[in-house]
């Protein structure tokens, strides 16, 4: 039996371990991909090629231009700018949104420069998420702190008056001689300022119920 040489033994271990990139690449849903400094496509998985078609209306693959933007110039613009900038040795992070049928879908791309040993940028690894159910935790939490900022309000200054009247209505009570008719105007007093709390009160409790629960 022949037994494989040094050289025989290093092509095929780079072949497996290349396979083995392969297949970890792309068993992921988050698209991965690298460029050169000329920004043309030099590995992406599976996930990219479906998830740039979004922007450009078609697949992108390995040889290709990167910033190749079809009709979408927006597209070109905004991409063209962080591959430039990740070009010039930043790390960083974009988010885009598009439209996946009828959804709105929210991604995280990250951009980090590439060195070689001597330090130099020689070019781009991205990948990115789908982060649409964050941003919509992100909204939600939003607007629930808008609803309770006006429930704050309504209590620091319109539950403030109701009950300033009850409580200097009460002072004025009568209670050695309860037929004062004094008393019978300081009832209807507290009870007309007693039905403007509960309105109040009702509005606080209606708008408590939009906020609906906490995510």
């Amino acid at each position: 039996m022949e037994l494989m040489t040094n050289n025989e033994k290093d092509i095929a271990r780079v072949a497996v371990d290349e396979y083995n990139l392969r297949t970890l690449i792309n068993n992921t849903d988050d698209p991965i991909w690298l460029v050169d400094t000329a920004c043309n496509i030099i590995e992406c998985n599976q996930s990219f090629r479906k998830w740039v078609n979004h922007f450009i209306g078609r697949e992108l693959d390995k040889g290709d231009h990167v910033l190749d933007h079809g009709s979408n110039k927006l597209y070109l613009d905004k991409f063209e700018m962080c591959y430039q900038l990740a070009l010039k040795g930043r790390s960083f992070k974009s988010v885009e949104d598009m439209h996946v049928g009828l959804e709105l879908r929210y991604t995280s791309v990250s951009f980090n420069p590439v060195f070689d040993k001597d330090r130099n940028v020689t070019g781009v690894s991205c990948f990115a998420r789908d982060i649409t159910e964050q941003r919509k935790h992100l909204y939600k939490i939003e607007e629930q702190n808008v609803a309770l900022r006006e429930i704050a309000f309504i209590e620091s200054h319109r539950i403030r008056g109701p009950v300033a009247t009850i409580m200097g209505l009460a002072q004025f009570f009568n209670t050695d001689d309860i037929s004062d008719e004094v008393n019978r105007e300081i009832i209807d007093g507290i009870i007309t300022a007693s039905h403007q709390l509960d309105l109040v009160i009702r509005e606080v409790v209606k708008k408590s119920n939009e906020i609906g629960p906490q995510p």
